[in-house]
């Protein structure tokens, strides 16, 4: 509940500053995306792992850690408060308004899957510095909820190991991504009418452990990142 909270924060904060912000800001940034992911796999009690072994193998034999790169389109508004001197704050909400593909996964222990992440919203506080009339710097911190899908799911073979183990019947998995957000960039600003500010920045998001009881028993637990590269184009009103 309590991260539910920050978000909402963030938005009413967002809302309530319109009629005090010094400038709105809209645009579309492209982000180049790395999702890594570590987890663990509890065997199933019904099979030969009666005793719950976890091994850490889920994604591939050997396997502890799993890494995917895709594209992220989204969307953007902020207001923007002019502090004093060289110094503003910008409060803002970002959206990716699709789903996109990050992983199709062989799991060597009998997890076959396609992951998609999508509709993320992120609300965020930018502090900013001015460096000069063209070149400001910034940092940036906020939350993001996000879904998680996984389909596509193939039954769990038996392996040498599990003789006696039982296949998963799951087809589907979805679930919630949410997490801090933190990182910087920096601002080029332009005078062209159609086109106000670009950015450059890189964001790091930790979302919290992912957790799923497939229906033979096993339990997959994962803790996946999110690195970002993003290229922004924006307008200020």
């Amino acid at each position: 509940m309590f991260k539910k909270i920050i978000i909402a924060a963030i938005s009413a904060s967002f809302i309530a500053s319109a009629a005090i912000a010094d400038s709105t800001n809209v645009g579309v940034r492209l982000s180049a995306a790395t999702m890594s992911a570590t987890g663990s796999e509890t065997q199933d009690s019904a099979g030969s792992n009666s005793g719950g072994a976890v091994v850490t193998n889920q994604f591939g034999t050997g396997a502890s850690s799993r890494e995917a790169d895709f594209e992220l389109p989204s969307l953007f508004v902020e207001r923007q408060f002019d502090m004093g001197g060289a110094f503003s704050v910008a409060i803002g909400l970002d959206f990716v308004p699709l789903t996109a593909e990050v992983d199709k996964i062989g799991g060597d222990t009998g997890t076959d899957a396609s992951i998609k992440a999508g509709n993320l919203l992120t609300g965020y506080i930018q502090p900013t510095y001015a460096v000069s009339e063209k070149i400001s710097i910034y940092g940036k911190i906020g939350y993001a909820e996000g879904d998680l899908e996984i389909r596509d799911l193939v039954r769990q073979a038996t392996v040498a190991s599990q003789t006696d183990d039982i296949a998963s019947t799951d087809v589907k998995n979805d679930s919630t991504l949410e997490g801090p957000v933190y990182g910087y960039g920096v601002q080029m600003n332009n005078d062209s009418g159609l086109i106000s500010f670009v950015r450059l920045e890189v964001t790091h998001t930790e979302f919290d452990q992912i957790k799923h009881t497939n229906s033979n028993g096993k339990v997959l637990k994962a803790d996946p990142e999110m690195d970002l590269i993003t290229f922004t184009i924006g307008k200020s009103f």
